[in-house]
């Protein structure tokens, strides 16, 4: 089961001093890329600017409470408003570097204070809600985190360019490497909608005022005026044909399409050796997403637990079944591009048709095994999940070489996961993207109700046949340690840090 459970975390803000470290550009002499202490004005950047989709608003409120999205965009004009965010290791800290598309053409990089950063999730703080009511008395204030990724970005006028380059999400899994994120030139995106949250607000009228942080304003250089916006936002008692919360307002949905699909391939040789420029590489990432269940009806205790594999090295990973003679299995085939168009194929294992609750789609059938190890490193639970629908559901490094910003689509479905019927499937995983599946069903999640107390493993190997080519197969193991407690019933779990990142309780 695929989901998101990741909650951005809050905190101060400290802008430091600046720099800049630029490249040559047409008609400009070269810079030194050394980082040279400039004024950010000398460096003709985007123009951000609130704009208020409509004067006033009115949100039905439930129970005293309200989804808060005042309808408050920040665009981004003259030029985009990129950043990448990355850290060189998981030992190393996270930084953040603005990425500057000058009129003259280039870009220049301008390193920013990592303390903007609310790790992955986006910047710290950037804009503020304050809510007064019609006395003028406030009544909420509310900072918010920016994630400038966005499943429904808007173009701002005719004008701008009619697509957007930048992944729909800034943050999935703490185990991130490199994002890029990004407001287009002439695009603009809506905090509330990444990062909105339910507030308590009686029925009423108030005026609702967005404002960009000081921080920001002088990091950006924002007019006063472009700063801020205000509306009137009444909050009303919903129909009464409508009882369950948030069945009024129609849910905003997240395309599971971003641009069109890759080409299929054509009838592609069959390779002995396919060349290591066009190899994928499968990387595990640490378990994550861990814990105790009990569920009802049930004496057993189980361990829970989410795990990501990721694509690396040189090109995406491409599996594709074919299914003949009516067999219940399809003859998988790893599908091997470069330069956008397919050079070769091999055998490459079988799907099975999963007909679950929850599933009903194809399953590549060997492309990660789990495993709970004692303090030996033995087995002591191994998970019965082994078979994948493999799709993108998250980013881990979108600053590789040639990473796709975009897939063809995210999440799973008969689109690319098939139906009982189908004869062809085609499964992908862009490179810099991992799939994250969460084992919380029986049999799936580890069975520990007679595994004694101590120190375990959660094991993830990727690839577990060798069926599939890779640039190396040496990272294609993980471990994240657990500590099992408690008693039968009532078992616990701690998870240590790992290198420093996601300390779960």
């Amino acid at each position: 089961m695929r989901f998101t459970k990741r909650a951005p975390h809050r905190g101060a803000l400290a802008v430091a001093g600046l720099a800049v470290a630029a490249i040559a550009m047409p008609g400009m002499p070269a810079v030194s890329a050394a980082k040279v202490p400039v004024s950010a004005a000398t460096v003709p950047g985007p123009v951000v600017k609130l704009e208020a989709a409509q004067r006033s608003v009115t949100l039905y409120g439930f129970r005293g409470r309200v989804y808060l999205d005042p309808g408050i965009w920040v665009s981004a004009l003259a030029s985009p408003l990129e950043f990448d965010v990355q850290r060189a290791s998981y030992t190393k800290p996270i930084t953040i570097t603005q990425i500057i598309h000058p009129p003259y053409g280039g870009i220049v990089r301008r390193p920013l204070p990592a303390s903007i950063l609310d790790g992955f999730n986006g910047l710290r703080r950037f804009t503020v809600l304050t809510v007064r009511n019609l006395a003028g008395n406030v009544v909420l204030t509310k900072p918010t985190s920016f994630c400038p990724n966005d499943f429904n970005p808007a173009r701002v006028s005719p004008g701008g360019p009619p697509t957007q380059p930048y992944p729909p999400v800034c943050t999935f899994d703490p185990f991130q490497l490199g994002m890029v994120w990004g407001v287009q030139k002439g695009w603009a995106v809506d905090p509330a909608q990444s990062s909105g949250r339910v507030v308590k607000l009686p029925v009423g009228v108030y005026h609702v005022t967005e404002t960009i942080s000081p921080e920001y304003v002088r990091l950006f250089h924002i007019p006063a005026k472009d700063a801020t916006a205000t509306i009137k936002l009444t909050v009303a008692k919903p129909p009464k044909c409508c009882p369950p919360p948030g069945c009024c307002a129609a849910g905003r949905r997240h395309s599971a399409r971003a641009a069109a699909a890759p080409p299929l391939p054509a009838n592609a040789p069959t390779l002995t050796h396919p060349p290591a420029s066009a190899l994928p590489d499968l990387v595990p990432l640490p378990s994550w997403g861990i814990e105790v269940s009990h569920p009802r009806r049930q004496t057993h205790d189980y361990l829970d637990f989410g795990a990501t594999v990721w694509i690396g090295g040189n090109g995406p990973l491409d599996v594709e079944g074919f299914r003949s003679d009516g067999s219940p299995t399809m003859k998988a085939y790893q599908y091997f591009w470069r330069n956008g168009h397919v050079i070769g194929r091999v055998r490459a294992g079988t799907m099975g048709f999963d007909s679950q609750q929850g599933h009903n789609h194809w399953h590549f059938e060997q492309f990660a095994r789990y495993a709970l190890l004692n303090s030996a490193k033995s087995v002591a639970v191994r998970s019965q999940k082994v078979g994948f629908c493999i799709a993108p559901s998250d980013p881990v490094n979108l600053l590789l070489p040639h990473a796709v910003w975009q897939p063809s689509f995210l999440g799973f479905g008969p689109e690319n996961c098939g139906s009982p019927t189908a004869l062809w499937v085609a499964e992908q995983l862009p490179l810099g993207w991992g799939d994250t599946y969460f084992q919380f069903l029986a049999g799936q999640s580890f069975d520990i109700t007679h595994v004694p107390n101590g120190t375990y493993y959660v094991e993830v190997v990727a690839n577990p046949g060798r069926v599939l080519y890779e640039t190396t197969t040496r990272n294609d193991v993980s471990l994240r340690k657990v500590i099992l407690g408690g008693t039968p019933g009532h078992r616990t779990v701690k998870v240590p840090a790992w290198h420093g990142i996601d300390p779960e309780p």
